[in-house]
């Protein structure tokens, strides 16, 4: 079990929490805005993930470009700024959640992937609500595997 100081605990659900939010209506916006270049991108990256299913890696540059396309995809250069500002700490976040949650990497990766799977259809369906739901069920699931942070 990893064990990190309170304040970082703290901070990284903080975080999850914080992102479900902003992350949730980024979809959204990403559902009623995308273009055509975004889905584009959108799909090469789903490639992407899927491939890191097999070769172990944990592909925290991978999701985090997931989450930066979705807020590109919206048109909104808010959401994509405070995704930048979060970077090192969502780094950390992905890390912890991927970490002793008693699943292989290849089986984490998989069930991150099926999760951003339902964002991106999401989008392409162009359903807002749906998109925003399924970010927000993405990040809280990821919010729960850090249940085995200890606090100190």
């Amino acid at each position: 079990m990893i064990a990190i100081s309170s304040f970082d605990v703290q901070s990284g659900r903080s975080c999850f929490e914080f992102r479900m939010g902003i992350e949730g209506e980024a979809a959204a916006a990403a559902a009623r805005k995308r273009t055509s270049a975004d889905l584009v991108s959108l799909s090469g990256m789903m490639k992407q993930m899927e491939d890191l299913q097999y070769n172990g890696k944990p592909g925290l540059n991978e999701d985090f470009e997931f989450h930066m396309l979705v807020a590109r995809a919206s048109h909104n250069d808010y959401y994509v700024s405070v995704l930048q500002s979060l970077k090192a700490t969502i780094f950390e976040g992905m890390l912890y959640a991927r970490t002793a949650c008693g699943l292989k990497t290849s089986e984490k990766i998989s069930a991150i992937n099926e999760q951003h799977q339902l964002v991106f259809e999401a989008i392409v369906h162009q359903d807002c609500e749906a998109a925003r739901e399924a970010m927000r069920a993405h990040l809280l699931r990821c919010r729960i595997s850090t249940n085995h942070w200890q606090l100190r």
